[in-house]
């Protein structure tokens, strides 16, 4: 026999390691999912909103004109910085 045989495994303490992170990876996944599934996707309609209110607030703030609302889904997708090229208006 082998000394490790008879000592035991000595690489017992390295796969509980090992098991405790799968543990710990699994159950941050499992927290993740749930935090998904409970909020779920907030999606451009989320994001618009939040602008809108963002923007009338600095507007009133700093006494600017409105601006008209963006109704278009397919726009709201696109970043503020990259509408002037998805829209064709390229100004000089």
């Amino acid at each position: 026999m082998c000394a490790n045989q008879e000592k035991g495994s000595s690489y017992t303490p390295h796969i509980r390691g090992a098991a405790l992170s799968i543990l710990v990876m699994g159950i941050s996944l499992l927290v993740i999912i749930i935090a998904y599934v409970s909020f779920g996707h907030l999606g451009p309609k989320f994001s618009e909103n939040l602008m809108q209110g963002q923007q009338a607030t600095l507007r009133k703030e700093y006494n600017l004109p409105p601006k008209p609302i963006i109704t278009n889904d397919t726009l709201l997708l696109i970043p503020p910085s990259l509408r002037n090229i998805a829209e064709g208006n390229h100004t000089p």
